[in-house]
């Protein structure tokens, strides 16, 4: 359990929000649990500047502000205000910001909770919810709750996040004798948690009320079945394409088509579906984008299941299915691929050059996507995860900290040599020590001569997997800060006087980090951040191996080209020779909260892009767009190298300035693939 900060305020406030006009009541004593944890003010803020009477200095980004109040990464935040007095409760104001800039999102709810003994309550209703507020780019707003006319001593804010932040620097208790807008609600303050959980649920099913299942436009156009192709394999399903589908590929190249099955009828369908076979010249695999709920509230096709030839897809009245098929050419030809959906017929032109991918495989960028194998996700489906990231040109193994153990013996580790197993394949090993938990014997003697045992042992471990001692590094922090740099130093030196093969990766989030980390490290990923990458260019020195990584979210939602296919062209634009993202099965640590099909059973919404489906991981539409960037970064470079990086670079930003448009990386695709071609 935590413990509440305590605190005593007798503030006089004369502030006022638009929703209560009543003069604020002074003398309130209040704790909140948890204690604020957000990163950049925990150490400075003070729970006392809730009712100083003084809104943040900082009107651009009030989180950092010391005195505003911020919590991360948790459920919910939980506000006990004492009265000192009993009175009438005419309303409860609390003042905080939206900020989509920085993933900062308005709560899922604020309930407002009322007691005269703090052991019977009333519940008096959802801030959210009386007086509903839209999330926006940035802006402070007042969230409030009035019309209450309850008599109280003591009030309860249950604060239930929509995101993984939430931050407040003032509120505000008002006394009122307006009557109670609606029949108060009772409970046991044992009741409380419960009534919180199912409130949530409810608030939940309520954002997705008038959001059913996505429709494509051509879906009103008769009331009946329809087939139809989009305009790219990885555009939205209401982008249904005007013409014929046409693809210009190569060899070895993965190439995607969609379609959207509607039902415009007035009862459930089922439609068999049919497609060619797949041949030693061209193979077809068909998948239904099943899909999935997003914690921003939309619904998105997303998880790949696959239709086998001759199978039956049910489609329910009013229902849309994104219906994806991947194409890879085994050799030149032109090839008609027919989706037959019942008496329904949609084609895709395909033609294959004269080029073949596997003559640019030494230009494929390096990728790391942090796929622990201890994730809950990949449990019991370890070697469909790695069969399945190295089919994704995932080429970096990651090893937990929590499974690498150094401070334990090599030989009694047999959770380490276990998962080492997993690692064949790959081309380099990141090793995450995680120093920021360790504890005051870092680098003492001792600790040194236990690390040299450890380490001494690992390497031979990994070779016998397949990546060779100069492809492994050394992790010692992530996004590793200011206060952090000593250590890394120390270490870093220490490491090299020793064992002068050793390698050693940083993750880079801060400026301030930059200069030392680039001096220290032998790969370094750089958050994909315009004052990171600014930065970086001033540098003009560093290690030759410079990879970038984004960390944006809710994932399910965020684009499968300008989000995740784009970010192989962002790395081609910079000069960068590694990309990747947080994280390939992450969905959470935290019990009950490991389901993928759920972005709302933890505390922040998902970031894995595959599924599971039995003892094995199935794919998404985002992370198939995510392998087409990483071809798409290999044509690049074979292009700047026959016509230089000027003329390659002209074509990635053409893309990059229309990332809105899926179809313009196809158009962008095949015109590098025809000149290749040549």
């Amino acid at each position: 359990m935590m413990k509440p900060v305590v605190f005593l305020l007798a503030v006089f406030m004369g502030l006022q929000f638009c929703a209560v006009s009543q003069q604020s009541v002074t003398g309130l004593q209040c704790t909140v649990t948890p204690a604020p944890n957000y990163s950049l003010t925990k150490n400075d803020s003070k729970v006392s500047s809730l009712t100083d009477g003084t809104f943040s200095s900082d009107i651009s980004s009030i989180w950092k502000d010391p005195g505003t109040l911020g919590w991360q990464n948790i459920e919910k935040v939980v506000i006990n205000i004492t009265l000192p007095r009993k009175l009438t409760v005419g309303g409860v104001n609390v003042h905080s910001v939206t900020g989509q800039k920085a993933q900062v999102l308005l709560p899922l709810s604020v309930l407002v909770f009322i007691s005269e003994d703090q052991q019977n309550w009333s519940f008096a209703g959802d801030m959210m919810k009386q007086h509903p507020v839209k999330d926006e780019y940035y802006k402070t707003v007042g969230l409030s709750l009035d019309q209450i006319g309850q008599s109280a001593k003591y009030i309860k804010l249950v604060v239930v996040l929509n995101g993984s932040y939430f931050f407040t620097d003032e509120i505000q208790v008002f006394a009122g004798n307006t009557p109670p807008a609606k029949k108060p609600v009772m409970m046991a303050a044992s009741g409380i948690d419960a009534f919180v959980n199912q409130h949530r649920e409810g608030a939940i099913n309520q954002r997705f009320a008038d959001y059913s299942a996505p429709v494509a436009k051509s879906a009103a156009v008769a009331a009946t079945l329809t087939l139809a192709p989009l305009n790219s394999g990885m555009a939205d399903i209401n982008s249904v394409a005007t013409g014929p589908v046409n693809i210009y590929t190569m060899k070895g190249l993965t190439e995607y088509a969609a379609f959207v099955l509607s039902n415009n009828t007035k009862e459930d369908k089922s439609v068999p579906i049919a497609f060619p076979a797949s041949t030693s010249d061209i193979s077809y695999q068909l998948y239904w984008a099943k899909p999935v709920k997003s914690r921003d509230f939309k619904i998105v096709p997303d998880a790949l299941e696959e239709i086998n030839n001759g199978a039956d897809v049910s489609v329910a009245k009013g229902e849309s299915k994104l219906l994806l098929v991947k194409a890879v050419a085994g050799n030149s030809g032109t090839f008609r691929f027919t989706l037959k959906a019942g008496t329904l017929t949609a084609q895709a032109n395909i033609t294959a050059g004269n080029g073949d991918l596997s003559a640019y495989k030494s230009l494929r960028p390096d990728v790391n996507v942090w796929p622990y194998f201890n994730d809950p996700l990949l449990k019991g489906r370890e070697a469909s995860a790695r069969q399945d990231l190295q089919g994704h040109y995932v080429n970096t193994f990651l090893v937990h900290p929590g499974i690498l153990a150094p401070e334990k013996a090599f030989a009694s580790n047999q959770r380490l040599q276990d998962n080492l197993a997993y690692a064949k394949g790959f081309r380099q090993a990141l090793l995450f020590l995680d120093f920021s938990k360790k504890g005051n014997d870092l680098m003492s003697d001792s600790w040194k001569q236990a690390f040299l045992n450890w380490y001494d042992a690992i390497i031979p471990a990994l070779q016998q997997q397949g990546i060779t001692a100069d492809n492994v590094y050394l992790y010692p922090f992530d996004e590793i800060k200011p206060a952090q740099l000593p250590v890394y130093k120390q270490f870093a030196g220490w490491i090299r006087s020793v064992r002068k093969n050793a390698k050693l990766f940083a993750t880079v989030s801060n400026v301030a980090s930059l200069n030392v980390i680039a001096e220290q490290t032998d790969v370094m990923q750089l958050y994909n951040d315009d004052r990171i990458l600014s930065a970086w260019r001033r540098l003009g020195n560093g290690p030759s191996r410079v990879w970038m990584y984004s960390t944006g979210k809710p994932t399910k939602s965020l684009s499968p080209n300008g989000y995740y296919r784009l970010m192989a062209w962002h790395a081609f634009a910079e000069n960068i020779t590694g990309i990747g993202f947080w994280q390939y099965a992450d969905v959470g640590h935290e019990q009950g909260a490991e389901s993928v099909w759920s972005d709302f059973d933890g505390r922040s919404a998902d970031y894995a892009v595959v599924y599971d489906e039995g003892s094995r991981v199935i794919s998404s539409r985002r992370w198939e767009g995510f392998r087409m960037g990483v071809e798409d970064y290999m044509l690049l470079q074979a292009y700047a190298k026959r016509y230089g990086r000027n003329a390659a670079l002209q074509l990635c930003n053409n893309v990059l300035s229309k990332a809105d448009e899926p179809g313009k990386a196809d158009q962008v695709r095949i015109q590098i693939v025809k000149e290749l071609g040549k």
